[in-house]
């Protein structure tokens, strides 16, 4: 199955996932929500069921003590490391009309499992 994929704007789609130095507060739900966007698209081409958004994940984190925040501000940091590279070689994947649902399925595994430590972080239970 080949997947049509535009990159016109790749580089404004990674943009979210990367740390903001100057406030990580404000940033820490903006990036979940790149994260989570990004986990959708992998689990669409590896032909998964979407993730279920975790929309309290943020404010329970930051109502957390503050090394929760950094634990989880860090685990974001890498998550982000990991999924930039493998999206954008996903990508590539389905722009030269290649199969890209082994690689997907892969990289679902990994982001799923990094997800879910992160959320089980919050004392949020994945359903």
């Amino acid at each position: 199955m080949q997947h049509s994929v535009h990159s016109s704007g790749e580089g404004d789609a990674f943009d979210s996932l990367r740390r903001d130095a100057a406030d990580p507060r404000s940033a820490l739900a903006a990036r979940w929500q790149s994260l989570g966007d990004a986990g959708r698209v992998i689990a669409s081409l590896a032909q998964e069921p979407q993730p279920q958004p975790a929309m309290q994940f943020a404010a329970r984190i930051e109502a957390g003590t503050d090394e929760r925040r950094q634990l989880a501000l860090r685990g974001i940091d890498d998550l982000a490391a990991m999924i930039e590279p493998g999206l954008s070689a996903l990508l590539y994947i389905c722009e030269n009309g290649g199969d890209a649902r082994a690689p997907a399925g892969a990289l679902w595994r990994e982001f799923n499992a990094a997800r879910t430590a992160l959320l089980a972080l919050a004392d949020l239970d994945e359903d």
